[in-house]
C-alpha cells in the first residue's frame, strides 16, 4: 500500500479536480482506497490518495503530481 500527496493549481473547483482524477482512475481501472482533498495552500489544492499497489500510486503521481 502506498499513499501519495499531490498539489494542483487552484484554477478549478475541488469537485472539478476530484472528477478529473476519478475519471482518469476509472479509465485506468484503478480503484484508490482513499482520494481526498486535504487543504488549500498558496493557491494550490492539496490531495491525498492511497492505493493498494505501489505502481498504481506511481502512475497517479506521474499523471497528477
Amino acid at each position: 500500500m502506498k499513499t501519495v500527496v499531490v498539489s494542483r493549481d487552484g484554477d478549478l473547483s475541488v469537485a472539478a479536480h476530484l472528477t478529473e482524477m476519478r475519471n482518469w482512475l476509472a479509465e485506468q481501472g484503478i480503484e484508490p482506497h482513499e482520494l481526498v482533498m486535504l487543504h488549500v495552500l498558496n493557491f494550490r489544492v492539496i490531495f491525498r490518495a492511497t492505493f493498494e499497489a505501489i505502481e498504481q500510486a506511481d502512475r497517479f503521481t506521474k499523471q497528477f503530481g
